[in-house]
């Protein structure tokens, strides 16, 4: 069983420079390839290079090409050195994991042929575990209430089917349709039959689109509940897109994923960009308000 870990750096020196550090002397991990992906910060990439030895390996990408560009880099740079490996682990560089709550989700992937990834349950800095750890996928319903704050307070229980209940995360392995990218471990086999991560994404819906790439292959995403790393959810998408960008950028991913794998015909994208249309409005008010009470 051979494993290699991929992490892509935008930005993000630090935390990515003490995770790979503290990965380093696992013995299940063969490989570590750190992906910079075209950070803007100074000397990024030489610092990340001094963490180079026999095991890691840091490369810089062509472009910022956003999280699946930037994963499936250093997957291809792996196979181009004509290495394979058995298991593929994508990883923000923000989080904190144990070699054991690795290995234990390795012996389950092992176990069952049908499943093609499995992460342990995410929890936060506080050592509580995160809600959005795993989710169902998005519909168009469930995204028409996403879409503005007005529909998601009046349509909350709408948005609450759409994750998993305490109840559910009681189970040891829980079936989930959507696991969160912070970390996840893949079997390489399933990636290159679903054709690796899709780079017409740049940010958000990653997730989305890698679940249904693997549900039409009829897969399984298991989350070993008993197991548990911690996301740190560092602030860097935050520092390099404004508010207003990141919700553009949702809306263009959120458009591409319903067109292309859920199929919504065009009634369905004139009420999604009618409620973008809305969700600008309130944003008149909102982000006035954001930065009255940041002060």
């Amino acid at each position: 069983m051979k494993v290699a870990e991929i992490i892509v750096n935008y930005n993000d020196v630090e935390d990515t420079e003490k995770y790979v550090k503290s990965i380093s002397n696992f013995s299940i991990i063969d490989r570590i390839v750190v992906v910079d992906n075209l950070s803007t910060t100074e000397n990024a990439y030489s610092r990340l290079k001094q963490l180079e030895n026999s095991k890691i390996k840091v490369i810089k990408s062509e472009k910022n090409g956003g999280y699946n560009y930037g994963n499936n880099f250093g997957i291809k740079y792996l196979k181009s050195l004509n290495e394979n490996y058995d298991y593929y682990i994508i990883s923000n560089p923000d989080i904190d994991i144990s070699q054991d709550a690795i290995k234990h989700c390795l012996d389950e992937i092992e176990k069952d042929e049908k499943i093609a990834i499995i992460a342990p349950r995410m929890f936060n800095k506080e050592n509580k575990p995160i809600r959005r750890s795993s989710w169902k996928i998005r519909t168009f319903l469930l995204d028409v209430v996403h879409s503005t704050r007005f529909l998601e307070i009046l349509f909350y229980k709408i948005l609450r089917n759409g994750e998993y209940s305490i109840k559910d995360y009681e189970k040891k392995l829980l079936e989930v349709e959507v696991i969160s990218g912070a970390f996840f471990i893949i079997k390489s086999e399933v990636l290159e039959k679903i054709d690796f991560f899709d780079e017409n994404v740049f940010l958000f819906y990653e997730e989305d689109v890698l679940a249904k790439k693997i549900l039409k292959e009829n897969y399984k995403t298991v989350c070993l509940t008993n197991e548990k790393f911690v996301h740190y959810e560092s602030q860097t998408i935050g520092k390099t897109f404004s508010y207003y960008k990141k919700m553009l950028q949702m809306y263009k991913s959120k458009m591409y994923y319903h067109e292309n794998y859920n199929n919504i015909n065009v009634f369905q994208k004139i009420i999604f960009m009618f409620l973008f249309l809305l969700r600008n409005i309130e944003l008149i008010v909102e982000i006035p308000m954001r930065k009255i009470l940041k002060k």
